[in-house]
């Protein structure tokens, strides 16, 4: 049922899109008859109709490498889909504006219809490059806390990344960028908060060369890793499940986190070290995996680190949740993911004004938490308004 409807919804979708562009087609390629549409007008609805139909076949047939060639390529399109007639709905609606305020009627006229699809086309095409560069060009964001918030006896420089989202898009250059950036830190201890696949483990095409680029990480006390709610095997369409009930952990995810040399918790509780931090691994809220149906309660994993001493209790989890109790339950951090700072504009700015903390650092009573925007992307290869970033945390 819910296939069915996801199914709608996209069908609907793409009629919209198919129905914007016809009057502006119309315009600049008028056929013989007056207002008509000529073959060539005709042929781009068609070619545009069967490019969005891309996604839609990649979530419909089975995974595999012909399901993967559809997903890669359904994402780029819809990159480009969501700015091109999100552009143009805007001229439509100024254009029906305009109509019924000087009550004028008429179609596109030809120089104008062919000047804003040209315009349009070649914004939209700037937006995708200056989407693409952006999400591969990994910056350093630097956080600062004072290590007597924190119970520390002396400083210890944290690197933060999540959202990695290995799978169909992704290149393997952005990943040795991540790690020269990492390594560049002379960081103490690393965190990855989660999502490191996009819902599809053979996604990844070829996991012990990711393994080989990630155990490179240089970290005195390791690095710690958790699960996100896209570390599941599930079909998706336009970002949405119809089959999440069935999710299921992939059996090579933990086999690949131990070739990366990172030490998976998943509603655990460890010592680092001599450092003083007693860190707290949890699991996804909405996707725990494993056969799991509901993550640990956050005072039992509290009453388990108290008991494991004092010093600093720093919470890892995917999503930054539950974040009015942590005060209370007397965490001294909590640093997520989840969110990508809405990756896409004006996604970032729905985000920033909507979540509890979409995004950098902010203090929940006496617990500070940090929420990095990620590494990779999620769905079109682009990050517009946003950045990937790898975030360090200096306690000193």
């Amino acid at each position: 049922m819910k296939l069915a409807i996801l199914v709608s919804i996209y069908g609907i979708f793409m009629l919209l899109c198919i129905l914007l562009l016809f009057p502006a087609l119309r315009g600049a390629l008028p056929g013989r008859r007056k207002g008509s549409l000529s073959r060539s007008g005709f042929l781009i609805l068609l070619l545009v109709l069967l490019a969005l139909a891309f996604p839609l076949i990649g979530a419909l047939i089975p995974d595999g490498p012909l399901d993967h060639f559809f997903q890669r390529w359904g994402n780029v399109i819809l990159g480009f889909v969501l700015y091109f007639f999100g552009m143009l709905l805007f001229v439509e609606l100024f254009r029906l504006i305009r109509k019924l305020v000087t009550r004028r009627k008429g179609p596109w006229a030809r120089g104008p219809a062919c000047i804003m699809l040209i315009l349009l086309l070649a914004v939209t095409v700037g937006l995708n490059i200056w989407g693409v560069r952006t999400a591969t060009d990994v910056k350093v964001t630097n956080y600062r806390v004072a290590k007597e918030e924190m119970d520390l006896q002396k400083p210890i420089r944290i690197v933060l990344i999540g959202d990695l989202h290995i799978g169909v898009n992704s290149h393997q250059k952005i990943y040795e960028d991540m790690i020269a950036r990492i390594n560049e830190q002379d960081a103490d201890l690393v965190l990855v908060a989660g999502d490191i696949v996009t819902s599809s483990f053979s996604a990844m095409g070829d996991p012990d060369t990711y393994s080989s680029i990630m155990k490179k990480i240089r970290a005195k006390y390791g690095t710690y890793v958790i699960y996100g709610n896209h570390d599941v095997d599930e079909p998706l369409l336009g970002g949405f499940t119809y089959d999440g009930s069935n999710a299921e952990r992939n059996p090579g995810m933990a086999p690949f986190l131990r070739d990366c040399g990172w030490t998976l918790l998943t509603d655990e509780v460890t010592k680092v070290g001599d450092t003083g931090i007693i860190l707290i691994g949890r699991r996804d809220e909405s996707r725990p995996g494993d056969g799991v149906k509901k993550r640990a309660d956050m005072a039992l994993l509290m009453e388990e680190a108290k008991a494991r001493g004092e010093g600093m209790y720093l919470l890892l989890q995917h999503e930054p949740s539950e974040l009015e109790q942590l005060s209370d339950l007397g965490v001294n951090m909590s640093v997520s993911g989840h969110t990508h700072d809405g990756q896409l504009f004006p996604g970032n700015i729905y985000s920033r004004l909507t979540a509890n903390q979409s995004y950098g650092l902010k203090k929940w009573g006496d617990t500070d938490v940090v929420v990095t925007s990620g590494v990779g992307f999620y769905g079109p290869p682009l990050r517009i308004g946003t950045i990937s970033e790898i975030a360090v945390i200096d306690i000193q």
